[in-house]
């Protein structure tokens, strides 16, 4: 069916022939009568007259999916309509505006798509990050839905990664795309600040740059050519058709890097993909520290700033694990209370920075003397808890005297065999009584 073409005055012709917006006559029906030349180059069909707008153009309905097929009519009326989209290899966003002209109506589309994908973008991304604070996973696992938030929301973005400075080098904490062990290898500070290539002032404001092939492979091996195997095996160097890195910039402070890649062209990224990306970054640098805090955070709740030991939190977390771990693997676990005697009359003496170098020392010989799967607390001013997976209890006392001979301080010692249904306050006592009795023991003896 083709529509009738309106009475368009030719001074209105010519004036709407000549606008940079998509204009499109509708008859009463809703059918297209005439379109001008911008109209024209965005709808598919090569002759749309008598066609339908709603064949190819789909609105942005809240209420429903985004691209979800729009119902016949959405032109009827006098007003602005919102958004629809028009599908292609990448969709395009417009602004419908519609009057009434000549028994039917003029609709006026104009694109926004930089401007829409931009807003699409900031909100779901926001979304996102700022929900990942209150999350209880793991700092690695955070860290990949940071990276996958990313991805999806800037257009363009097939594959990624992102780094963490951790002293002066930057090391890959998520990717996706590549090799997993990408993750085990780090960039130093300079080599990553010359690969970026737009200048440190650049660097420290957070600008996006963009490297299409071979300027990326070229630029790879000319300032990061000690890392070149590297970067062809897990990083699929010679794969990348187009990358954008974005510094993460905190405070002034450049705190990692947000790299974003296509594998399949090298005009993957529209202009607004830079633009979003600088944004995302900047959101996740706060979202990122936040993440750190809680890290570091943690870490202090869980260890004595003194000695660098766990402190009593820790043992209350890690004595369930490690005795069901002892159950599961069907082997003896002990658990050792070691108090230092005399740090009373050490800090009376000679002052508390004697009794806090007495405490390191201590401290540092029961690391020393121990398994790298042992682990050691310190759970009061002088007391000190470790336990022992795999070590039978007859064999502590020659621990012990590795200990003592280690040290220039006298240390009492207890030990307890740990049952699986044996809780840690139970375990603690009946430690902390055998301590004492080789205290009164030690102090009896005409050695002390």
């Amino acid at each position: 069916m083709k529509a009738t073409a309106p009475p368009l005055e030719p001074d209105t012709l010519h004036w709407l022939n000549q606008l940079p917006e998509a204009v499109v006559w509708l008859d009463a029906k809703g059918f297209i009568g005439w379109c001008n030349p911008a109209a024209t180059a965005i709808i598919p069909n090569p002759d749309p007259v008598g066609q339908r707008l709603e064949n190819w153009f789909q609105p942005v309905l809240r209420e429903t999916r985004m691209h979800e097929p729009m119902n016949t009519g959405w032109w009827q009326g006098n007003s602005r309509k919102g958004l629809v989209g028009i599908a292609g290899k990448r969709w395009r966003w417009f602004l419908v505006s519609l009057a009434p002209y000549k028994s039917g109506q003029l609709c006026i589309l104009s694109e926004i798509t930089r401007e829409y994908n931009q807003a699409l973008a900031y909100h779901s991304s926001l979304e996102v990050l700022s929900s990942l604070l209150t999350q209880e996973e793991k700092l690695e696992e955070l860290f990949i839905r940071v990276l996958q938030t990313a991805v999806e929301v800037v257009p363009g973005a097939e594959a990624g990664s992102l780094t963490l400075l951790e002293k002066g080098e930057f090391r890959f904490v998520a990717q996706i795309g590549f090799a997993g062990n990408l993750t085990e290898h780090a960039i130093s500070y300079n080599h990553e600040l010359a690969w970026y290539g737009q200048g440190e002032e650049d660097w420290l404001l957070g600008k996006p740059r963009l490297l299409v092939a071979p300027q990326i492979q070229e630029r790879t091996r000319k300032h990061i050519s000690h890392e070149l195997d590297m970067f062809n095996q897990v990083g699929k160097l010679e794969e990348l058709k187009a990358t954008i890195t974005v510094p993460i910039v905190l405070q002034g402070q450049v705190m990692g890097t947000l790299n974003l890649d296509s594998l399949s062209s090298t005009e993957a990224f529209p202009p607004e993909s830079l633009a979003i990306a600088q944004t995302f970054a900047l959101q996740a640098a706060t979202v990122l520290y936040g993440l750190l805090m809680r890290r570091n955070l943690s870490k202090l709740a869980l260890s004595d700033a003194l000695t660098g030991l766990g402190n009593r939190h820790a043992l209350e977390v890690n004595f369930p694990k490690v005795r069901a771990q002892a159950e599961r693997l069907d082997l003896p676990l002990t658990l050792v209370y070691w108090d230092m005697d005399g740090l009373k009359r050490l800090n009376d003496e000679y002052g508390h920075a004697a009794g806090d170098q007495a405490l390191k020392i201590l401290a540092a010989a029961l690391r020393s003397a121990f398994r790298q799967e042992d682990q050691v607390f310190r759970i009061g001013g002088d007391e000190f808890v470790s336990l022992h997976l795999g070590l039978p209890l007859f064999e502590v006392p020659e621990m012990v005297r590795r200990v003592r001979s280690a040290i220039h301080v006298e240390v009492s010692v207890g030990a307890v065999a740990i049952t699986p249904l044996q809780d840690l306050e139970t375990a603690l006592l009946q430690a902390d009584a055998a301590m004492y009795r080789d205290k009164r023991r030690v102090r009896n003896s005409l050695e002390f």
